[in-house]
This record gives structure tokens, C-alpha cells and sequence, in this order.
């Protein structure tokens, strides 16, 4: 082949098996031009896929979303142009770090390529276009976030990359749903957040060569994948501590959430409760080295996009829900925004009812600023399922139990207040905040044996109180949400495209 240009199928075949886009343009960009000079290009572990900006707030004219894109320790010079109407007359300044993984499982080093699109308009598209040494090797657009008093669809799923059938169908049916972006419900790879399973199941599947039930979709070109820490973002077990860490003894390219994503830097700079790491000073430094300010700032971060205001919260064993700094922070977080909607996502869920942790809801305890602030949704993974609550108020009794580190029996007990009347088509205004679990994204489910029975969807230790109204174990799916100033309509598909749960939600203001 060295005597030969490259067709493009050899070109996405030579980038590590990799594929990313169909030899012919799909509505979501054209990725390589027709002909490629042999040798003329890196091994890519991940083609250039969208992030969002820094800022959480939207600022009108100021709007800013970044590119990224990964390649093996092969030297190349990259170029990025953008514009609106395919003029691409600005260049983007480009960044580059690298994470070295030589030694005890090495999987080979990588180059970590960030650029900038700033200066942006709201609700605007643009298009960008990437060159290689010189060669044109990727071009795509995207659409800026949308002002307040512009509707919004994002979906929403978490437990996902497996590198199983049902991960690639969900994929599928996000990207049917056209969403302005995916908010991640965490455990978004196995086993252990890794830049090589980042590589196997994640990349491959949301950033595929076409659209397709058994493929997963070209989404990550276009669209901001937004997540949240989970539990297999930190699967290893300190050999001193006996508690659950990033273990970069065992995998140099632990925390790959940390230089893989490039979320808001509105976090608390450094939470009390940070991260747990081990391993070699070299591995660790070198991480650090990539990561730069985002770790571990970016375990917290909130966004906005239309009429809705995001916050994002890392619930892992290490953190604690009853921190004043991070309570704090989350009370002037969701007190700060002009939003008419509030969403907050972390992946141990607050109200759940299955089998597998249903002890783990130490995030009770910030219900009470949630409530106060007016938050509408809250939604986790972590039970590999989908679970829908009526509206609740609720107030913790005891939360000594989530200052229970590292453990799993944090199960904060209060009493509830729960919105019978709210039946989300006839009965809209929701009196409390819903609860999504939906954590059906891919990964094997959870307590098929409770589909259709009710009667199982109660915890002794919360007084049997029926709070949970919608449970569905017995397929895939993913939660779409459409968001306008006063209405949100929440649809939840299953790996099919068929609508199992609906409900309307009108705005109920608390003043």
C-alpha cells in the first residue's frame, strides 16, 4: 500500500480499526477527503469528536465549543478551520498533551489534540474542517447551545458502553431522536474507565460509520456528550486502604473521564472529597501532566442550554453528601441560574427501589437544596434500568449514614411527601421533584423479575412508601427529555424506537 494512495476505507481501517464516517456525506459531516498519500497519517484512537466550551452560562456572541481527537505517539501536523456557510475563515489554535502508558500493561501512548471555536452565536450552525499534514481528513458542523426561550431535546442514559448489542442499539435510537446533546448518567465504559475501553466500546459506537441498530451512530461529530463520575470511572481497590480507587498501578490510562472530556471548569477547584488515586508517582504525575486544571475540578459542573440550567455532581463512596463546601457550592450553583428549569444528574440514584442499591442513596441529603431552589428532575444510572418516581418532597431524619465513606449501606431515612394527583397527562404540575433512573443504556440488566409488579417496588426501610410509579427491567432504553419555557415533555424508548413512559410536566412556579 505504500506505493498506492489510500481510499478512504483503508484510510479509517489503518486508524486502529476505527471507523467514523460513511464514504459518502449523511447529514452529519464528510470525514476524509478522496484520496490520502500513504504514510501521511497517524493512528487515531479517537476521530474528532465535540465538547463543549468552558463556560457554563450562555453568553450570547461569546459562545465557545471545543474539538478533540486522539492519536498514538505519531508525530503530525494538524490544522482546524471554521466558519458559517462552509467558508471555514477562522483557525483554531490547537493543544496537545500526551499520556504515556509504558510499563506493567502498557497499551501504548497517546496524543490528546484540543482546539477551540470561540467567538461563537447561540443557536447557530457552523461547520469546521480538519486538516493532517496538510491533507483534509475530517469535515462537520454543529449548532451552538440555545438561547433562553428556545426549546431543547437532549437524551439521557447511562450504564452504557459495553461493547454489547443493546449499548449500540440505544446509541441508534438517540441519534433517531435528533438531540441537541447527550447527558450521561455515568458508568459510561467498563470495567474501569480506561482509555483502552474508551477506545474498544465508546468512541466506535457514539462516533460510528453510520447510523444502525447493530452499529451505534455518528453522534459525537456533532453533538456535545456530556457525563457525570461513577463508580467504573474509579474500579480498582487500594492494597493499603481497602477502599476503591483509580488504580494507575494496574492501568497507566486509569481516569480517562479526567483528559477524555472537557466539561465547564465551575466546579469547586478542589473538592474536599476528591478522587481516590494509586499507583507510581511517574503514572500519576503524567496523568496530571494531561488532565491539567480539570482534575479534579471537573467531578462538579453545571451548564445551561435553552430554558434549562444542568448541574452535575459526582456521587461516588469517596464523596460525602453532607460536605458544607460542596453544599455551598450546589446551593449557589442552583440559586445563581435565571433558568426556568432545573436538572441534576449523578449516577447513585436518591430514590430507587432495585435489588442491586437501593442502599446507596447517600445523595438524600442534598434533596433539601434541591427542593429550595426549585429543582424539576433528577437523574442517575447505576441500576440498569428505568425507574420513574411520582413528584416527592422529602426530609432527611439521618444522614449519618452518607457520611458512611466507602461503604455501601448509605441509606439516608426521612419522611416523604408524595404527589398523588400528578399523573403527568390530565394532572401536570408536579408538586415535588421526579426521580429518572435510567440506567438501561447497554451494560446487562437489572432485576428483570420486577417488571410489571409493583407490588415489589417498595423499601421497607422507607416505610413501604409508593413512590415509585413507572419500572421498566426488561429492556433497554434511553429518556428523552423536550424542553420549552413552560412544558417539558420526558419520553422514555426502548432499544426498539418504541415509547414505554411518557409524561408532560407545566411549569409550577415557586414564588
Amino acid at each position: 500500500m505504500s506505493a498506492a494512495t489510500l481510499t478512504r476505507r483503508q484510510f479509517f481501517r489503518s486508524a486502529g480499526g476505527i471507523t467514523f464516517l460513511v464514504l459518502v456525506p449523511n447529514g452529519r459531516g464528510l470525514f476524509a477527503a478522496d484520496h490520502l498519500k500513504p504514510l501521511s497519517i497517524p493512528t487515531f484512537t479517537a476521530l474528532p469528536y465535540i465538547q463543549p466550551g468552558p463556560e457554563g452560562a450562555l453568553k450570547p456572541g461569546a459562545e465557545i465549543v471545543r474539538l478533540a481527537w486522539q492519536t498514538m505517539y505519531n508525530e503530525a501536523t494538524f490544522e482546524v478551520h471554521f466558519g458559517r456557510d462552509g467558508t471555514f475563515g477562522r483557525t483554531s489554535k490547537i493543544e496537545r498533551t500526551s499520556r504515556d502508558y509504558s510499563g506493567r500493561g502498557d497499551k501504548g501512548g497517546r496524543y490528546n489534540y484540543v482546539c477551540t471555536l470561540d467567538g461563537l452565536e447561540l443557536n447557530t450552525e457552523y461547520r469546521y474542517r480538519v486538516r493532517c499534514n496538510s491533507e483534509v481528513i475530517a469535515e462537520g458542523y454543529l449548532t451552538t447551545r440555545q438561547p433562553r426561550g428556545r426549546k431543547i431535546r437532549f437524551a439521557a442514559f447511562g450504564d452504557n458502553a459495553f461493547g454489547e448489542p443493546g449499548e449500540r442499539a440505544i446509541a441508534y435510537q438517540a441519534y433517531r431522536s435528533h438531540p441537541d446533546f447527550i447527558m450521561n448518567t455515568g458508568d459510561n465504559v467498563y470495567e474501569a474507565g480506561l482509555d483502552s475501553e474508551y477506545s474498544r466500546h465508546f468512541f466506535p459506537v457514539y462516533n460510528a460509520e453510520m447510523p444502525g441498530q447493530g452499529i451505534g451512530a455518528p453522534l459525537l461529530r456533532s453533538i456535545p456528550f456530556y457525563t457525570v463520575l461513577a463508580n467504573h470511572d474509579v474500579e480498582g481497590v487500594h492494597p493499603e486502604k481497602k477502599i476503591p480507587c483509580a488504580d494507575f498501578q494496574t492501568n497507566a490510562d486509569s481516569l480517562a473521564y479526567y483528559t477524555n472530556f472537557h466539561f465547564p471548569l465551575n466546579g469547586p477547584a478542589s473538592p474536599t472529597y476528591q478522587t481516590v488515586t494509586f499507583g507510581p508517582e511517574k503514572r500519576l504525575a503524567d496523568f496530571k501532566a494531561c488532565a491539567g486544571s480539570r482534575f479534579p475540578q471537573m467531578a462538579n459542573y453545571s451548564y445551561d442550554n435553552g430554558d434549562a440550567h444542568f448541574l452535575c455532581l459526582d456521587s461516588n463512596n469517596y464523596t460525602d453528601a453532607t460536605d458544607p463546601v460542596l453544599q455551598a457550592w450546589v446551593a449557589s450553583d442552583l440559586g445563581g441560574t435565571d433558568a426556568r428549569w432545573k436538572f441534576v444528574t449523578f449516577h447513585h440514584g436518591a430514590f430507587n427501589i432495585g435489588a442491586h442499591h437501593s442502599h446507596e442513596q447517600q445523595m438524600r441529603a442534598l434533596v433539601p437544596i434541591f427542593e429550595k431552589y426549585g429543582v424539576n428532575f433528577v437523574l442517575s444510572g447505576h441500576e440498569h434500568n428505568y425507574q420513574r418516581t411520582r413528584p416527592i418532597r422529602f426530609t432527611p431524619r439521618d444522614t449519618s449514614k452518607a457520611h458512611a465513606l466507602h461503604t455501601k449501606d448509605r441509606l439516608v431515612p426521612g419522611e416523604f411527601k408524595v404527589d398523588l394527583a400528578f399523573d403527568g397527562e390530565n394532572a401536570t404540575r408536579a408538586n415535588g421533584i421526579i426521580y429518572i433512573t435510567t440506567g438501561a443504556g447497554g451494560k446487562y440488566l437489572y432485576d428483570p423479575e420486577y417488571h410489571d409488579v409493583p407490588a415489589k417496588w417498595v423499601l421497607p426501610e422507607d416505610s413501604n412508601v409508593a413512590y415509585t410509579i413507572k419500572m421498566v427491567s426488561d429492556r433497554h432504553s434511553l429518556t428523552v427529555f423536550d424542553v420549552e419555557r413552560d412544558e417539558v415533555l420526558m419520553r422514555q424508548i426502548d432499544q426498539h424506537g418504541t415509547e414505554i413512559d411518557r409524561i408532560r410536566v407545566t411549569f409550577l412556579s415557586t414564588t
